[in-house]
This record gives structure tokens, sequence and C-alpha cells, in this order.
């Protein structure tokens, strides 16, 4: 009997792990609301580099530019970004994402010299259901750098959108990538 079988040829820690092809995530066609999105490395490549953030923020200022979205926060990390994305019909929030990846990939890889795929094939999104969670996703994209250990405090990460609500405009006018200010009715309703 090998060793760590349990008796009946079992081994555990002989199994493989089998690399089966999951299926293709299907959304709702939905539109005309404000998407709070995760979108992830690809697994293989090192981590963004100082000078790559602002490669990211370009791609999303002309991808924003080109399809006439809202971008009413962000963060950018060494391995991901999340932002807060609004839509109007037609345009939905999968096209606005395949954009900004297409967008971000060529200018890493260019900057890399390398090709392939950059992101992750799949993103997460979560459309915002109401005021409260607005605030909540804002809240958890500005301490994100801060959890992380990246600095101490949300205005000291210069790739998020924390200092667009500055009192001080010389500090928004600093910001990499300007956001659009929306406002949340209390009666709204993702």
């Amino acid at each position: 009997m090998p060793a760590g079988s349990h008796g009946n040829g079992f081994v555990p820690w002989a199994f493989r792990c089998i690399n089966w092809t999951v299926s293709r995530v299907h959304r709702l066609v939905s539109t005309d609301r404000i998407f709070f999105v995760t979108v992830n490395l690809h697994r293989a490549l090192a981590p963004l580099g100082a000078g790559e953030f602002r490669l990211v923020a370009a791609a999303m200022n002309e991808s924003r530019r080109r399809m006439g979205f809202l971008l009413c926060g962000y963060v950018l990390m060494p391995d991901h970004w999340h932002a807060l994305i609004s839509t109007d019909y037609p345009l939905t929030i999968s096209r606005v994402i395949q954009n900004i990846k297409w967008i971000s990939a060529r200018s890493l890889n260019g900057g890399r010299r390398a090709s392939g795929p950059v992101w992750q094939h799949q993103f997460w999104d979560r459309f915002v259901r109401h005021e409260k969670e607005f605030a909540a996703r804002f809240d958890y994209m500005h301490l994100n750098p801060v959890k992380k250990g990246l600095v101490s405090k949300p205005e000291q990460w210069r790739w998020s959108s924390y200092n667009n609500f500055a009192l001080e405009k010389v500090t928004v006018r600093r910001c990499p990538l300007r956001v659009d200010y929306v406002r949340l009715s209390e009666s709204y309703r993702g």
C-alpha cells in the first residue's frame, strides 16, 4: 500500500489539477447605470511599474473620449484596477472595458516590447444600486492602496481619483486623470 494512501489506493497528493475550460460569463445587457468594475492583470505578467500607470490612465481617458462614458472614480494598482463607470444606451459596460483593455494592452506591450494578453479575459462588474453603495465603492477604491501597504494615506497614491475631490484646486489640477462628477439623488436605484 503506498505511503499516504487510505487503504484503497487513493493517494490525495498524487492528483493533478485539470485545467477545465470555463464557459464565458454571460452578462446582462444593461446600460444607463453606474458600474463598479475590477480588471486584473494577466497572472503571467510582472506587476505594473511606476511608469506604466500613466499608460493605463491615458488608455482610460482615450477610451472615454472615443466612447462617451462617464468615469466617476478609479484606482490603478500594480496588479489590477477598479473604476466606477456610467454608460448610456446603447453603450454597454462590456464594450467600454474591452476598449480600455485593448488600448492599454497595446501601450503596455509596446513599452515592454512584448505581445499577448495583458489583462485577464474576464472582468468583474456590479451595478451600483443606491447612493450608499456608491459612496462605499469610492471608499473601497480609495483605501485600496492603503490596505495594500503602498501608501499610508489615500491622498498619497497618485493613481486614484481621491485627489479629484480635494478642496484645493491646485491639487485637483495635478491629478493625472480627471473624473466626471456625478451626484446620485437619494431616489437613485440602479
